[in-house]
């Protein structure tokens, strides 16, 4: 497309004012109207492109408010489709930098009103970010890109793949849980927390890494919010049912906007203030150098222990099912997901079991690391508590006990066994403990971003150039697009797991395409790779997953997986 092409015989195309995930946006000249409209062309044409952008309209045209942009309709070009929008001169919230907290508690009020009068609709967002918030010159600010809206009662896919942009999904999204108006909320006060310090408060980097840290709670301190902080601290609570609404919020930031002060929001703990901050801070200090005395263990040596090479670090080695079998019939189980992560297993009644699990992530930033372990509160979750332990090199052991069962248990109370044993397991240890030498053939061994080079990318315009982006241990690899996202990603499944899907065989070996397979908006790719047989005896197998994500139709975003799946099949160590 160019510049002076006439789509339709109505819009004469005048310049590209933007690109994403679900397309590039022209601004058009709507030759019969005599308005200036924005043109939003999917990356991917295909068959199901114009039901696509129907759908689209359909939730968008549910509800109209001044801070939305308004959805004008589906144009039809031939094979072509286009999804005509109402044009907003402005700039995404993601460029405008730290802004003052008055300024973002205005913007954050407008998006408030408008996220309000979806949800009184019954219309969830699903992806509350800076990119999708646009702000005028005079401040004016409307929400945009309903496209991965739905009616409340759908849900996004297990395992921790979700729908919307990482660093700002709700804990309970990312962790595979259902979007709803309080995820909505918590996503508000991510994009309003990013646009007041200057970053998301879970960080940034390799999405799997963003979400894990958002289920572990892991948050950054808010320090430049001022009066916006109790707004923040009451959008980003963890349990949602205790989150204001869009009409409880946007009320808030009106009065942070004009100047006033906002009470804490009820079950957000105050934080100390003035002088008895500083008295605190001093105490606190005085404690930890007493008690911790950073720069000795306990038996007069440097206590570091660090996490070394990720790729030959066990998780398993710091999982004892012996020590937690006093909650049920507990088995390790090593084959589970990612090579980053150990479960055990705790059998409680019938069919019902915990799932502990013990997840290895690099570290958040690039600072100085704590002198010794540093354990965390417990974070408790409906269904689930979390504890995390920080290394000396900022490395995270992730401690996580929950349950998809209705168990009578105090999660925390496992968790906290779990992490006391893991911390009697590295007290002994200046690095963590190593894994046994993995088969040669094994995924293990391989880093993720070598099996799709450049020239490969290039072979799909969207990714020409694109740049990697290397998970932990480089078990996983990540390429953006404009118009959505390749990952490459090693997992173990059990057989039967693994196969679901359409088999096709692409390089000889087994390959099975799962639309959905990895999340909403994405096609999975399985390529087998190593068979084998768990400590158990149970039938497993290494897969390579080539995972396409985006605002593409679904043929086209199978056609892209299993398009990269090949490359990805003839280098992987032979079998």
């Amino acid at each position: 497309m160019r510049s002076d092409d006439v789509i339709a015989d109505r819009y004469l195309l005048v310049e590209v004012i933007g690109a994403g995930g679900t397309g590039t946006v022209w601004l058009a000249e709507d030759l019969r109207g005599h308005r200036k409209v924005a043109l939003r062309r999917p990356l991917t044409i295909g068959p199901g492109c114009r039901a696509d952008l129907e759908r689209e309209v359909e939730i968008a045209r549910k509800f109209r408010h001044a801070n939305a942009v308004e959805v004008y309709g589906v144009v039809g070009d031939g094979d072509d489709c286009w999804l005509a929008m109402e044009y907003f001169r402005a700039t995404s919230l993601a460029t405008k930098g730290v802004l003052p907290p008055r300024a973002v508690a205005a913007i954050g009020a407008q998006v408030a009103d408008a996220l309000a009068a979806a949800h009184a609709e019954d219309v969830v967002h699903r992806d509350v970010a800076p990119g999708n918030v646009l702000v005028a010159d005079d401040g004016t600010a409307k929400v945009t890109d309903f496209g991965v809206s739905a009616w409340r009662g759908a849900t996004t896919t297990g395992s921790g793949r979700v729908c919307g942009t990482p660093a700002f999904v709700s804990p309970e999204v990312a962790d595979g849980g259902r979007a709803s108006a309080m995820s909505d909320m918590f996503s508000l006060g991510a994009t309003l927390f990013a646009a007041v310090e200057g970053r998301p408060p879970f960080g940034t980097g390799d999405p799997d890494a963003c979400l894990r840290r958002i289920r572990s709670g892991r948050e950054e301190i808010a320090v430049r919010a001022g009066a916006l902080k109790p707004v923040l601290d009451a959008l980003l609570q963890r349990d949602r049912a205790t989150r204001p609404t869009a009409v409880q919020a946007g009320e808030m930031l009106d009065r942070v906007a004009a100047g006033q002060q906002v009470s804490p929001w009820p079950g957000v703990r105050r934080q100390p203030h003035g002088l008895l901050a500083a008295a605190a801070v001093a105490v606190i200090a005085l404690l930890l150098l007493t008690v911790v005395r950073p720069w000795e263990s306990e038996a007069g040596g440097p206590a570091r222990t660090v996490l070394g090479d990720p790729r030959t670090a066990d998780p398993c080695a710091v999982a004892d099912s012996r020590v937690l079998g006093r909650f049920g019939n507990a088995t390790v189980a090593g084959d589970h997901g990612g090579f980053d992560r150990c479960d055990v297993l705790i059998a409680v009644s019938g069919d019902d079991e915990i799932d502990v699990v013990f997840r290895l992530d690099s570290a958040a930033t690039g600072e100085d690391g704590p002198p010794r372990v540093v354990r965390h509160a417990p974070r408790r979750e409906i269904d689930g508590c979390g504890i995390a332990l920080t290394l000396a090199d900022l490395a995270v052991l992730e401690i996580t006990a929950r349950s998809d069962d209705d168990v009578d248990t105090d999660y925390c109370q496992v968790a906290t066994v779990a992490a006391d044993q893991a911390e009697h397991v590295l007290a002994r240890h200046r690095e963590f403990p190593r894994r046994p030498s993995a088969d040669p053939r094994s995924l293990a061994r391989v880093d993720a971003c070598r099996l799709v080079p450049r020239d490969e990318l290039a072979t799909v315009p969207a990714f020409a150039g694109a740049s990697p982006s290397r998970g932990f241990g480089g078990w996983t690899c990540r390429w953006q697009s404009e118009g959505g996202a390749l990952r490459v990603v090693f997992e173990r499944a059990d057989l039967a797991a693994a196969s679901e899907g359409t088999r096709t065989v692409v390089a000889g070996r087994d390959v099975y395409v799962e639309p959905e397979g990895y999340g909403e908006f994405t096609c999975a790719a399985r390529v087998f790779h190593l068979r084998y047989a768990d400590r158990h005896g149970g039938g497993h197998v290494e897969l390579a997953l080539v995972v396409a994500e985006g605002g593409a139709s679904m043929t086209d975003l199978c056609r892209v997986a299993v398009a990269f799946a090949a490359p990805v099949a003839t280098r992987l160590p032979e079998v």
